[in-house]
């Protein structure tokens, strides 16, 4: 029997990034919702909270399974992550913000942009780790 591959495809990479990008979502609405609705945070504050937390478990959950990251030193890669997330979240709260007091229901607000900021953050993910992944 043959050996597979230990570097998932792309196609697999995206499918697991989306299988563990839901369970970040799950834990991102259920604390914007937690917030918004009942301890009355404005939307863009609620969501820079539930979207740091959020972003923090996938990084963790899926550099090295996911984009097959072998490197030692994880921090400085977390830090360049962390440095994209405050400004990707910050733009994303800022938007929710305006769509909520504009548009929409606090929680349509966020739904909206959801197909932005899950491709943003597959992209990004895929550039900070494709020079470093393992041979």
């Amino acid at each position: 029997m043959a050996a597979q591959s230990a570097s998932p495809t792309w196609l697999t990479r995206i499918a697991g990034f989306a299988l563990v990008s839901g369970v970040g979502l799950a834990i991102d609405f259920g604390m914007f919702l937690a917030l918004v609705e009942f301890l009355d945070v404005r939307a863009g504050v609620a969501n820079l909270v539930s979207a740091a937390i959020a972003v923090t478990f996938v990084y963790f959950v899926s550099v090295r399974r996911l984009f097959n990251y072998q490197g030692r030193f994880l921090l400085a890669l977390f830090a360049l992550y962390l440095a994209y997330q405050i400004i990707a979240v910050a733009a994303a709260s800022w938007a929710i913000d305006w769509l909520a007091l504009n548009l929409f229901a606090p929680m349509i607000a966020k739904a909206v942009i959801l197909p932005v900021t899950f491709t943003a953050n597959y992209l990004f993910m895929s550039f900070i780790t494709r020079s470093r992944a393992a041979p």
